[in-house]
């Protein structure tokens, strides 16, 4: 079963959120096949696709770290912390999972993409869809990259 954790601390700089997401995937959400950041209204929100839902400690923990929280698997599980982050979570989170938009920050094949690499070697052995411009045959990866999701497929752009 797929879970969608939306979370959001109503972080107003985009690499705040990306160091807290960063952050909460080494620690305490380190199970997390994919973590994003989103843009949400006037702030930035994280999402994380897990394998199964968190555990109630894992929320409760996030919800005394003053975390909007949002806990998606197909149907709303939990929405709990301040009501409007709660609610910010939640739109991460269906961002997520509709994969309409987010920038990932980690994602399957990700570590292994260092160097450079034929497109077609990182579509075969990532999560990455699609890499544009068309027509690019090879991308200098550095571990950083950073793809978005963008109508339902996950997007390097160069």
């Amino acid at each position: 079963m797929t879970t969608w954790l939306g979370l959001n601390a109503g972080h107003d700089d985009p690499r705040t959120a990306d160091q807290t997401a960063l952050a909460l995937y080494e620690t305490l959400l380190f199970h997390a096949q994919v973590v994003c950041v989103h843009a949400v209204e006037d702030h930035h929100a994280m999402s994380f696709r897990l394998t199964d839902d968190p555990s109630e400690n894992t929320v409760s923990t996030l919800i005394e770290r003053g975390y909007g929280v949002a806990v998606h698997n197909g149907s709303l599980q939990r929405l709990a912390g301040p009501e409007q982050l709660a609610r910010g979570a939640l739109r991460a989170a269906l961002a997520h999972r509709d994969r309409k938009e987010g920038r990932a920050l980690r994602f399957p094949g990700q570590r292994s993409l260092r160097g450079r690499y034929g497109v077609s070697d990182i579509l075969a052995f990532s999560a990455i869809d699609e890499v544009l411009p068309h027509g690019v045959q090879s991308v200098d990866a550095r571990g950083d990259l950073q793809p978005r999701f963008i109508n339902g497929k996950l997007v390097l752009s160069l």
